[in-house]
């Protein structure tokens, strides 16, 4: 998992644009990502797809900066990123993550997305992550408190996104129906997906001549070319099972646990 932590304060004196009349913190998000994919286009890069759920992320980050009293790429509770992504937006599965901090302060309260994406494309750390080929989609979170503005981006590379919500109970004997988006570039006939076993010991028989330790290949039925179905069966008893996902024998760290009774 590639983590960006980039730090980036900024003192803002001159009058800006944004106030509670003009526009509002939504709209102003929006424009931190249009600006964003226009430094983007600038440099002949594909534009990131605005994902709601990143935005979800990186705005609760700002809160809890404005709020705890940090500027941190670590919150309150010691988690960086890709840990709050775990916890607070698990149904996105990513290959890549990364994160893009701001702090700005002027008595008037009055701020331009403009000078938030200069700042950061003038710092070459926060650069790279703007202009970072590998990275598809972005959610921008901004607070706004007494004359400061703090502003979270949150880049990722998803691979797959659970549309299923995960029952509190899965029975083993039932079985498990999940459904996922795809959103990785990468052509999705490529796509391969693990179910790790409780017991990393045990083997599942692929073949006559062939078989795995520890996990079993799941079979991918597609409902269309942005969607897929995986029925699930719990081969190996109760347990804590984990999905991973990948390409070419290789999976990625980020997957979906799912604990069978």
């Amino acid at each position: 998992m590639s983590i960006k932590r980039l730090l980036l304060l900024i003192l803002l004196i001159s009058v800006t644009a944004l106030s509670a009349v003009q526009i509002t913190i939504t709209e102003f998000e929006h424009l931190i990502w249009r600006i964003t994919n226009a430094e983007r286009a600038k440099n002949n890069m594909a534009p990131l797809v605005y994902d709601d759920g990143l935005a979800d992320l990186s705005r609760q980050h700002s809160r809890n900066m404005l709020g705890f009293g940090f500027f941190d790429h670590k919150d309150q509770l010691g988690n960086y990123v890709n840990d709050r992504k775990r916890l607070h937006y698990p149904e996105l599965i990513v290959s890549s993550i990364g994160e893009n901090l701001a702090r700005f302060y002027n008595t008037d309260g009055i701020y331009t997305p403009q000078e938030i994406v200069t700042g950061w494309m003038n710092s070459s750390e926060h650069r790279k992550n703007i202009l970072n080929e590998g990275y598809t989609h972005l959610g921008v979170g901004v607070v706004i408190h007494e004359g400061f503005l703090l502003a979270t981006q949150n880049f990722a590379t998803p691979l797959v996104k659970l549309s299923t919500p995960i029952p509190k109970k899965i029975k083993r004997k039932k079985g498990l129906s999940l459904d996922f988006e795809y959103l990785s570039p990468i052509s999705p006939d490529k796509l391969n997906i693990s179910l790790s076993f409780p017991n990393p010991k045990l083997r599942y028989q692929v073949s006559k001549n062939s078989f795995t330790v520890g996990s079993m290949p799941v079979q991918i039925t597609w409902i269309d070319p942005a969607h897929f179905r995986l029925e699930l069966d719990f081969l190996a008893g109760k347990g804590l099972y984990e999905l991973s996902f990948g390409f070419g024998g290789g999976f990625y760290k980020d997957g979906v646990k799912l604990k069978v009774k």
